[in-house]
């Protein structure tokens, strides 16, 4: 982790969410409990294993992005991310500063793909495909492809795209950078921004995820995981995370956005601070894909790791971080007949010392 001092601040906030379109609006649905979740309408998945998820109504990509002319083979990911981060950038009030050093201004994003081509690469495989010798005939497939496959839908399936989007419509030339470590992505994204800043390679970054995998392969592919909630006669109780019933998780899309600049920077100018970043964290369970490490290491670590940046020191001679008591408890992806979540504790090793009301949780 960096030795700077360099302290990290928050300034705009925006997102785009199947609750709403709006900070304000999402939260109002938040607390009064609303679900976003519903039969799926983006495509036919009547006969899927799960008929339903988290979609975005309504979106309309005008209301948001002044130019659009600009982003015209941006796909729905993209989309998602430029109405998000345009309503970040405007709340900190960058689109009203002169003084912006476009240079010293990147993106850093945890984003995902953007939705396949589905009904064009399916006629092109049909068509590519020898019966009779039970293969893929290339001369034929690479003919149906060029009639078939439109080439921007292609390009705009690169996680890479959404940066490339952001940074098209604000100009900025800064540090750019794309992370894809799933369900952790956004989040990592945020806190490797913070880092850029707090060594000093940028004043303000664009940071957040953004992802769409409502779509025919996306919905295929849990459910032969058997990852996703089939609770198809009651879609908006589907999503159980601390429930004992918990049959699975609820396929959502959206994108959330967070500009982070040095204090001095926002000081400077003026700026509204919504909040300090003061600690990241980031680490491998390097144990299963499907499993957590059954001690509980990786979170451990990313944790300590988050109280040590801000200068809580160690106490004692074991993993205590400062006067804390850490409290894991995992409530993420847990196997389906899993009916209890673990839990591990990082207390003081020091028997002088005994442990203090404060704690941290984490669910993942």
């Amino acid at each position: 982790m960096s030795d700077s001092k360099q302290r990290v601040v928050i300034t705009g906030m925006g997102w785009i969410t199947p609750l709403g379109h709006d900070i304000e609006t999402v939260w109002a649905r938040l607390i009064a409990g609303d679900s976003g979740i519903s039969h799926t309408e983006r495509f036919d998945a009547s006969t899927y294993p799960t008929t339903f998820s988290a979609e975005i109504k309504g979106f309309r990509f005008e209301d948001h992005v002044s130019d659009i002319s600009r982003h015209e083979n941006a796909s729905l990911n993209s989309q998602y991310a430029l109405a998000a981060a345009t309503q970040a950038w405007r709340q900190s009030g960058l689109d009203r500063c002169e003084t912006l050093n476009r240079q010293r201004t990147g993106i850093y994003l945890g984003a995902g793909e953007g939705p396949p081509d589905f009904d064009s690469a399916t006629v092109t495989n049909l068509a590519g495909w020898d019966a009779g010798g039970d293969h893929i005939d290339p001369r034929a497939w690479m003919q149906a492809a060029g009639e078939h496959i439109d080439k921007w839908k292609e390009v705009a399936q690169d996680p890479n795209m959404a940066v490339m989007h952001l940074a098209t419509e604000f100009g900025v030339t800064g540090p750019s950078c794309n992370c894809l470590t799933a369900c952790a992505a956004s989040t990592q994204a945020i806190g490797e921004a913070m880092e850029l800043i707090r060594r000093g390679d940028a004043d303000v970054m664009i940071a957040g995820g953004t992802h769409s995998m409502i779509h025919a392969l996306g919905v295929t592919g849990f459910n032969r995981l058997t990852a996703l909630s089939t609770r198809n006669d009651s879609p908006q109780t589907a999503s159980r995370p601390y429930d004992i019933s918990r049959d699975g998780f609820v396929l959502g899309e959206g994108a959330g956005m967070v500009i982070l600049e040095t204090l001095e920077h926002a000081q400077a100018r003026g700026a509204e601070i919504l909040a300090e970043l003061i600690g990241f964290g980031s680490s491998a369970d390097a144990f299963r894909i499907t499993d957590m490490q059954p001690e509980g290491i990786g979170p451990r670590a990313s944790m300590e790791q988050a109280l040590v940046m801000p200068g809580w020191s160690r106490m004692g001679a074991g993993r205590t971080v400062g006067p804390w008591c850490i409290t894991f408890r995992h409530m993420g992806p847990v196997p389906r007949k899993t009916t209890r979540p673990r839990q591990w504790q990082s207390r003081p090793s020091s028997a002088s010392w005994p442990p203090r009301s404060r704690s941290v949780r984490s669910s993942r």
